[in-house]
């Protein structure tokens, strides 16, 4: 019988190399046409859904022995991370001056944010509780994440080293 752990990173990996897939085939290649202001945007704002992470902040969502400080620091940083999306996001779609840097920002911050609370929750083993529909979360929109922030880095990387 497979345990909880085992079950939760397989399911990751079959949504991380789905999730890709998906991206490498029918994505990214109409992201590259366009400009890096345009390609961004859409990648962007998928973190505006970040805002989910607060639901470790509500009792009744997740088992009581879930570390309230935890629980508090993932809720925060996500809808931090989200509202900075919806920021960078319409100032990258409206071309502002500083909607480069801002991307910059956005996705140092909300990567730093999955880099700090993976390791925490893996620590606590959150996948041995009840996590709900946070369980579904994690193996879908938590992957679709990952692939975002990294296609963001790569863009702003790649227009770095044209200039």
């Amino acid at each position: 019988m497979l345990n909880n752990f085992t079950i939760l990173n397989m399911q990751a990996v079959a949504g991380l190399a789905t999730f890709y897939l998906i991206f490498k085939w029918w994505i990214f290649p109409k992201l590259a046409q366009l400009s890096i202001y345009d390609a961004l945007v859409p990648m962007v704002l998928i973190h505006g859904l970040r805002y989910l992470g607060m639901v470790f902040m509500v009792d009744t969502q997740v088992y009581d022995a879930f570390l309230d400080d935890l629980a508090f620091t993932i809720g925060l940083w996500d809808y931090s991370t989200s509202i900075l999306a919806l920021i960078t996001a319409f100032a990258l779609r409206n071309k502002w001056r500083y909607a480069i840097p801002l991307a910059w920002l956005f996705n140092i911050f909300g990567f730093a944010d999955l880099v700090v609370a993976f390791p925490q929750v893996f620590g606590i083993e959150f996948y041995n509780y009840d996590l709900g529909t946070m369980w579904w979360a994690f193996v879908t929109i938590g992957v679709i994440n990952i692939i975002s922030h990294v296609y963001i880095f790569y863009r702003l990387i790649k227009a770095l080293t044209k200039r």
